[in-house]
């Protein structure tokens, strides 16, 4: 294994890891009575200073942006704050294990948007090794007791959507602007358009998890993140399709996580589901 292959596997590892133990946390502080709107609120204040700080070397860069480039990069912004606020809403009106499974359908629209706007084509054996792990995450976030339908089911396979074009969208903007300035850019605005709106939707109430919940609200803040700065290196180095499919491995770190920290423990089912996902991933890993 080369060393960009090296630096895309611990990139790759990285946002699965991050954003398991992301859900794990944010678990724990929606069942001390935080709103969701409100908890999505603080964290992004949080992270907006965490990205200005992060990222300040960049700024005397920023300058040399172009119109069109900057005019991507806000679309960008604004299509991920969308999901973010979307899967809020969505989550509240229909099944947590919907939700955990109908957010992973995202490698299946990646293919379309990666041909359309890369021109890339996934080959078959990669197809094959995502349906994997799709399944194996089916398994292990369901239990093999998905419910269908719901309202927010729709909206949740819509966020998923979503996800898919700002991925494939994020890699398109990476062959004219650099990957650090696409990230700024990806967290700052994202997370700015959500301290702008939520405020509409719930008045003084956004502040609340600032309040009551502010451990919960650092940390989740943190763990997001390094879970986005992982996974946009991820995409520059091999693409949206095998790092959306790798983050399906997410899925096991959650587990693991609400194993440790919840006491949660594994059925039968979910234990053949772990198995896919630890097949398909590693003969994805093989391929990078």
């Amino acid at each position: 294994m080369g060393k960009i292959n090296k630096s895309a596997l611990a990139y790759l590892i990285g946002t699965s890891l991050f954003y398991g133990l992301l859900i794990v946390v944010q678990k724990m502080g929606l069942n001390l009575g935080l709103n969701p709107l409100s908890f999505s609120f603080s964290r992004s204040i949080i992270i907006i200073f965490i990205s200005a700080i992060f990222f300040s070397p960049l700024f005397k860069k920023l300058k040399f942006i172009k119109k069109h480039e900057l005019k991507d990069l806000i679309i960008l912004g604004i299509v991920s704050a969308a999901a973010i606020i979307i899967l809020f809403l969505g989550q509240n009106i229909t099944t947590a294990i919907n939700a955990g499974f109908l957010i992973r359908l995202t490698p299946l629209f990646v293919l379309p948007f990666a041909y359309l706007l890369l021109k890339e084509k996934s080959s078959r054996s990669l197809i094959f090794f995502m349906f994997i792990m799709l399944i194996g995450v089916f398994l292990l976030t369901t239990n093999g007791a998905l419910i269908i339908p719901h309202l927010g089911d729709f909206l949740i396979i819509f966020v998923a959507l979503i996800i898919a074009f700002q991925n494939v969208f994020a890699k398109k903007i990476m062959r004219s602007v650099s990957t650090e300035i696409l990230i700024f850019f990806r967290v700052f605005i994202s997370a700015l358009v959500i301290v702008i709106f939520i405020p509409f939707l719930l008045g003084y109430q956004s502040i609340s998890a600032l309040s009551h919940g502010l451990f919960y609200v650092l940390l989740t803040a943190v763990l997001y993140f390094l879970s986005v700065l992982c996974q946009y290196r991820a995409i520059k180095l091999v693409g949206p399709f095998i790092t959306t499919s790798f983050f399906l491995s997410g899925s096991l770190f959650s587990a693991l996580f609400a194993y440790i920290l919840l006491g949660e423990t594994l059925s039968f089912v979910q234990w053949i589901g772990t198995v896919g996902i630890l097949i398909g991933g590693y003969f994805l890993i093989k391929k990078i």
